[in-house]
């Protein structure tokens, strides 16, 4: 249910107040006497920065509203009724002094009837009661004179003739300046007419300095700071929150099990068997666990944590959450590096393990180096890489982790040892070969060969003279005839013929055909192809480049499948194997780095993908969309309108959904849309203005508009006090004032007649009782009332048709109170007058009647 307006209407007069610019004791002393002369409260002045103006004023107050009081008194007690205090308004010590005055005027009377002197000197009585006392044996049926507002004395400067006149016909509230024109006071304000001035209502306007613990009340012309009170608290003189002792009242809701303990602003039932420690009885009279984190304050050290447990608690150590590669300090505040070297030193590293700020990282010995996964050491072959410092004659010799260079001790026919190395012997040079005078001679690596100078017949071949003989095709390096046959030189040509001696594979059977010699296989095709081809006795091996790897089988370099055999540790994501070597590539949204291994982040927000923002992620990326808009939930790309309107509670009125948002609008007239573009606030015509009431009505601002308010007090009966314009309240209080000899007017109950208004939204549900208006009174409630205790009964004699309000009785700082609640719910718009009746009842008989007329204004709308 929405904020309801709650209305408090006081029997007590209304606090009004006045500040001015006060210069002397004196102005201070007569503006405290003209607060009284309007009969409002001395104890809720004006606070001053003047300590002594203060005094001045409030003892003036007093001085007149005690006379005005013990007036009262006095003419209650000519009128011959009995001098009960409930007859009397006002604060306590007013409401004392009436009683005192009409106490000791009965008194007076008494001694005047029986003859005595009106001389109470010898009683010793105070001067207040020998002074009421005087006057009523004196003047038993005269008119005691009233307090009159003081003679002020004012300085104004002179007028002219011609303005004097003018400012009589203009007749100013307040001032008649110069130019004959109208002013007013400090706190006022001149209204259209030019001559009325009407109090400016600071709280509303917020011009005034009350601080958040204060609550801004209106005073006429000026305006005062009252101390707010939480509940459990009582102000007390206006200056100081008391606290409630509900133990004392007997407003507690403690059993009959339980002790009621006092507590500041509040109370708590205490079971009259206690629980162990640690546990705490519920309302149930169970006991329970008393949670010590929450009650107790810092229960534990710094860097603890409070821990509840069963009947007691405990201090943990509150740890920083730290990063990968980090761990807590000792005391827990922050985090420092994690030393994975030193306590893993058996399963990280192959060789050498070196720590780096929240990781580590893996090094080699000389001789090897890091394998992909980053922690294995492999054997470098400086023999292959070339990376060994063999001399030229040394053959490079790979060992574990290092290589040694051995010295050649012998060479190959063609060859020559030099200097522990073997040179080609250029015979051709030398003239040690034996090519003819028909041939030249040519060097080759190892031997040379002769070049003919003339042609011979096939069959035939120059020899060193250059005669033509035949050549021994059987002697060449090539083997004319096929595998298991002996080749046999003939004049100009050969035959073939079938060996008797078998040799193995590797092996062919040598020129006389008697033996088997090794078959160089090197040297016959392309056995290893881009590798190195080493010749073996009956065999052959290849020596395969780097990603490559010897198969004894079928004697051939075979590719190695280096992503089978390191799995996970050479590429970050996916791994292709491809021949010698391997290719890495990444996942979707991610592109191969600089080192061809790891994978880096594309930021897929750079091609602007999303229709409105874009988020890069580790990946991906994630589209957003500005306030108003929704992303789509099949493209997760496309950022659609959200319809605000088709929510629940969006705006108080009507709602118009925009692109990207929404508006709201109110009523045509009588509201205003608020700061938060949402909520219909009610325009207060009443203090814009904006109204159309008389200087005779009081413009009263309800839900949407503004009502003229006019009420005229019965006979009998006089205004004390109105609401001014603006003022939500509206209050106007009629108290009866009987002629003399008016014994039928004497004799009505009815001594306060109090009209208000309340402005009220339509509520179409009420879960509850709605509190709307409190009545206070100034009868002290006890818990056991005995018979001659005053007593108040509340009526509700006027309301709607279908009764949806209802006045109770209940208790509010230890005084009686009177609550009119709404029990149903009333559309509006409607107008309705709720009459309640406020009866004081003393031994079973009704001493006074109240009367209070609730004018309420129910709205169209639900704000």
């Amino acid at each position: 249910m929405a904020h309801r307006i709650v209305l408090l209407v006081s029997l007590c007069a209304a606090v009004k107040g006045i500040e001015s610019k006060l210069t002397s004791v004196q102005e201070c002393c007569n503006a405290g006497r003209e607060i009284a002369l309007r009969e409002q409260d001395c104890t809720a002045l004006p606070r001053f920065n003047s300590h002594i103006c203060s005094i001045a004023q409030e003892h003036c107050c007093r001085s007149v509203a005690r006379k005005r009081a013990c007036d009262k008194g006095i003419k209650m007690g000519r009128s011959r009724r009995a001098c009960e205090r409930p007859f009397f308004a006002g604060s306590g010590w007013e409401t004392q002094a009436s009683q005192t005055c009409c106490d000791c005027c009965t008194l007076g009377l008494k001694m005047e009837s029986v003859g005595f002197s009106c001389d109470f000197q010898d009683l010793q009585l105070d001067k207040l009661c020998s002074n009421a006392a005087k006057v009523c044996c004196e003047k038993p049926k005269g008119i005691y004179p009233s307090a009159k507002a003081p003679e002020e004395t004012k300085t104004f400067t002179a007028k002219s003739p011609e303005e004097a006149n003018t400012c009589r016909e203009l007749s100013c509230s307040q001032l008649c300046v110069a130019n004959a024109r109208c002013d007013c006071y400090d706190g006022f304000q001149l209204q259209r007419d030019g001559v009325t001035c009407e109090d400016i209502n600071e709280c509303q306007t917020g011009s005034h300095n009350c601080t958040a613990e204060q609550v801004c009340i209106n005073t006429e012309g000026s305006f005062r700071c009252q101390l707010s009170c939480h509940p459990g608290f009582k102000l007390m003189d206006n200056v100081v929150c008391k606290d409630i002792d509900e133990c004392a009242l007997g407003s507690h809701d403690c059993g009959a099990n339980y002790f009621c303990v006092n507590t500041a602003g509040s109370f708590h039932c205490e079971p009259k068997v206690a629980c162990r420690d640690g546990y705490a009885r519920d309302a149930a009279g169970s006991c329970v666990d008393v949670d010590e984190c929450q009650v107790l304050t810092n229960p534990c050290r710094h860097g603890e944590s409070c821990v509840n447990t069963a009947g007691s608690y405990s201090c943990r150590r509150t740890t920083v959450p730290c990063p990968q590669g980090y761990h807590p300090t000792a005391d827990g505040t922050r985090c420092e590096d994690i030393d994975e070297c030193k306590y893993y030193t058996w399963r990280l590293c192959a060789h050498v393990c070196e720590n780096t700020e929240g990781s580590y990282q893996c090094r080699c010995l000389s001789g090897f180096r890091l394998t992909p996964d980053g922690r294995n050491c492999d054997d470098i072959n400086e023999c292959l890489t070339g990376r060994h410092d063999c001399a030229a004659g040394q053959v490079c010799i790979n060992t574990e982790g290092s290589f040694h260079c051995r010295s050649q001790t012998s060479c190959d026919v063609g060859y020559k040892l030099t200097d522990h190395a073997c040179q080609d012997i250029d015979e051709c040079a030398l003239g040690s070969h034996n090519c003819g005078a028909t041939y030249a001679c040519v060097n080759t690596a190892g031997s040379f060969y002769c070049k003919p100078k003339v042609v011979c017949a096939d069959g035939y071949a120059p020899d060193a003279a250059g005669n033509c003989i035949d050549a021994d095709e059987c002697s060449g390096r090539r083997n004319p005839c096929q595998p298991g046959q002996t080749c046999i030189n003939t004049p100009g040509s050969y035959s073939c013929h079938t060996n008797r001696v078998t040799c193995p594979r590797g092996f062919h059977l040598s020129v006389n055909g008697t033996q088997c010699e090794d078959v160089d296989e090197c040297l016959i095709g392309d056995k290893c192809g881009s590798h190195v081809c080493v010749n073996l006795e009956g065999s052959y091996r290849c020596e395969c480049r780097e990603g490559y790897m010897f198969n004894r089988v079928s004697k051939l370099c075979e590719d190695i499948n280096e992503c089978t055999h390191y799995p996970g540790r050479l590429c970050a994501h996916r791994c292709e194997n491809t021949e010698g070597s391997y290719r890495c590539s990444c996942a979707t949204g991610f592109k191969l780095a600089f080192d061809g291994r790891e994978c880096e982040d594309i930021n897929e927000c750079e091609d602007k993908p999303c229709s409105q923002e874009c988020t890069n992620v580790h990946g991906s990326y994630q589209c957003y969309c500005h306030r108003g808009y929704q992303l789509n939930d099949l493209d997760g790309i496309t950022c659609e309108d959200i319809d605000e309107c088709t929510m629940p509670n969006v705006c108080s009125y009507r709602c118009l959904n925009t692109p990207g948002g929404f508006n709201c609008t109110c009523p045509t007239s009588g509201y205003t849309l608020a700061h938060d573009g949402r909520t219909c606030q009610d325009i207060d015509e009443c203090a814009t203005g904006a109204h159309s009431c008389s200087a005779a009505e009081t413009c009263f601002n309800v839900q949407g508009g503004f009502r003229c308010l006019f009420f005229e007090c019965p006979a009998n009966f006089r205004r004390t006090e109105k609401g001014s314009a603006g003022n939500a309240s509206a209050v106007v209080r009629c108290i009866k004032t009987c002629p003399d000899h008016n014994a039928d007017c004497a004799r009505d109950p009815v001594h306060i007649i109090t009209s208000t208004a309340l402005s009220l939204p339509t509520f179409r549900h009420v879960e509850e009782p709605e509190e709307i208006v409190l009545l206070r009174t100034s009868v002290e409630a006890k818990p056991d009332l005995l018979p001659d205790e005053p007593d108040v009964l509340f009526d509700l004699l006027a309301t709607d048709e279908l009764n949806s309000f209802e006045v109770i009785k209940r208790t509010q700082n230890g005084m009686i109170v009177g609550v009119i609640r709404q029990i149903k719910a009333v559309m509006g718009p409607k107008e309705l007058v709720l009459e309640v009746t406020m009866k004081y009842v003393q031994s079973g008989v009704v001493s006074q009647q109240n009367i209070v007329l609730i004018h309420v204004f129910i709205s169209k709308f639900w704000f």
